[in-house]
């Protein structure tokens, strides 16, 4: 049978199902995407309240590099192209206690200068200048190329990629094997201590160093920025280019049930009992609905039990939103300004109490955000979901009054911070863990998949790969597989079309 007879389900419209699509289009399949909410993108998008827009995924862009590498997947999905981007100088700013703002510069000499002047101690000045000096060899190193996701790396990439990365294989080992704050620990001088807490913005985060290191040199070699249009302008695109090479999205259409017959996927049963039909299904959704749930846990092992049992998962995120009648653009884009008494927030993915702000405006970057004059302001922090689920779950009006709680205390610190915002404020809105579950489907609102840092995931992973024993013409993708990010959720898209086409003894297309 000719490919250009074949037909593919996939499920979610997520970054890893529109890239799914396009490349099935690409190679001549009819293709069918299947979304339980009704707009594309998944976690990638923004919404509107009042005028303003408020942006529930865009921190940074991996692979804006138009001349390398780094950038492959998103050109041949067609998005960079006609894309202006902002690059970064600065990752963000620590303000102290005494008011004086710090800098984490993208450029490791500018860092560095910056980091020495915290701390007398001369370990630390000799940790500090390590860092940075390896910061400098990764920005020397080749731009990685995420064609394939490398959690379904076979013997032969590992070989190819420790060959390619040989001098720098070092960085890669030291720096993943401890969390952001036992590293940030492990320096002397209190001052400087607090300052590599915020590393990666959060207190206590879930990532290593090295996630530091990879994020500063892709910035200053300008592999990352910030896309115009910010995450709905991604997934925008993304569904008006698979719309033009013929694909078909069926919005508000939550599926079930996944159908098989004899070892085969076959289709899919909607909620509303409708059956469709198609030679491949591919998810793109959350993983654990679908093993245990849509395929009511048939296709299993003991590594897949194992992993959706005892694998920890990436924390979600609490975000309160306003828009402001104030221009912030002066002001830094990422500011973590620390406190000093703690936040009374409660579920926060910390054990520490929280002593910090992170605040972030959009007037530079993404100005079409907010009316002329005013602006965007978001706070974060990384959270756990029972907290947020148990109220939701047994009083939704204190659910409520919880969230506008949460909303007063932000307010409250930014009225310190800023005097006279607060009465400038003309909209609030409070994104929990349960928002994101309940619009994304994504087990307990998890935002980036799996722990994949020193955690048992990465093994387990590796063991499962994309596909699920005993099930044939089905294939899973998306940050449960790859873990987080964008780049890495398009490239398993990318990567389940290819292994149909191979199946199938057809050439893989990429334009």
């Amino acid at each position: 049978m000719n490919c250009n007879e074949k037909s593919i389900i996939i499920i979610g419209a997520g970054i890893a199902g529109l890239a799914a699509g396009i490349y099935g289009q690409m190679n001549g399949y009819k293709t069918t995407i299947f979304e339980m909410n009704h707009v594309p993108g998944g976690l990638v998008t923004s919404w509107k309240r009042k005028g303003y827009t408020f942006d529930g995924a865009m921190d940074w862009f991996i692979g804006t590099g138009l001349n390398d590498r780094s950038s492959i997947v998103w050109r041949e999905l067609g998005y960079l192209q006609d894309r202006k981007i902002d690059y970064y100088d600065e990752l963000l700013h620590v303000r102290d206690r005494n008011g004086k703002l710090w800098t984490l510069y993208t450029d490791p000499s500018m860092l560095e200068d910056q980091l020495l002047q915290l701390t007398d101690d001369e370990e630390d000045k000799e940790k500090v200048k390590k860092l940075c000096k390896d910061i400098a060899r990764f920005i020397e190193a080749a731009p990685l190329d995420f064609r394939k996701p490398q959690t379904l790396y076979e013997a032969s990439d590992y070989m190819k990629f420790a060959e390619e990365y040989a001098d720098c294989m070092d960085i890669f080992i030291e720096y993943n094997q401890l969390l952001v704050s036992d590293y940030a620990d492990s320096f002397k001088d209190h001052r400087l201590r607090e300052v590599m807490t915020y590393m990666f913005y959060e207190p206590e985060s879930p990532h290593v160093p090295f996630v530091f290191i990879f994020q500063l040199a892709s910035m200053y070699k300008k592999t990352a920025g910030y896309p115009q249009g910010g995450s709905l302008g991604v997934s925008n695109f993304l569904e008006a280019r698979y719309k033009e090479l013929g694909g078909n999205i069926q919005y508000r259409a939550t599926v079930k049930k996944i159908i098989t017959l004899d070892g085969v996927a076959k289709g899919i049963i909607l909620e509303n009992g409708t059956k469709h039909f198609a030679d491949y299904v591919v998810s793109a959704c959350d993983t654990r609905q679908v093993i245990y749930e849509m395929l009511e846990g048939k296709y299993v092992n003991d590594a897949i039990d194992k992993l959706y049992t005892e694998g920890v998962i990436h924390a979600s995120v609490l975000k309160v939103y306003l828009g402001v009648d104030r221009d912030f653009k002066n002001e830094p884009d990422v500011a973590v300004h620390m406190l000093n008494e703690p936040l009374d927030i409660p579920g926060l993915n910390q054990k520490r109490p929280r002593t910090s702000l992170v605040l972030r405006h959009y007037c530079n970057l993404e100005s079409s955000y907010a009316p002329p004059g005013k602006s965007v302001m978001e706070s974060f922090f990384y959270s756990g979901y029972d907290y947020w689920g148990d109220l939701y779950n047994k009083d939704r009006e204190l659910y409520k009054k919880e969230k506008e709680r949460i909303a007063s205390i932000v307010i409250d610190q930014i009225e310190r911070i800023y005097p006279g915002t607060k009465e400038k404020i003309e909209v609030v809105d409070v994104v929990t863990p349960v928002t994101y579950q309940r619009y994304t489907g994504n087990h307990k609102g998890a935002i980036m998949g799996w722990m994949d840092d020193t955690t048992i995931v990465p093994d387990l992973m590796k063991q499962i790969g994309a596909t699920l024993p005993g099930l044939n013409n089905f294939y899973m993708t998306g940050q449960w597989i790859v873990t987080g990010g964008m780049i890495r959720a398009a490239s398993s898209g990318r990567y389940a079309i290819e292994r149909i086409c191979l199946k199938d003894g057809v050439e893989f297309k990429t334009i």
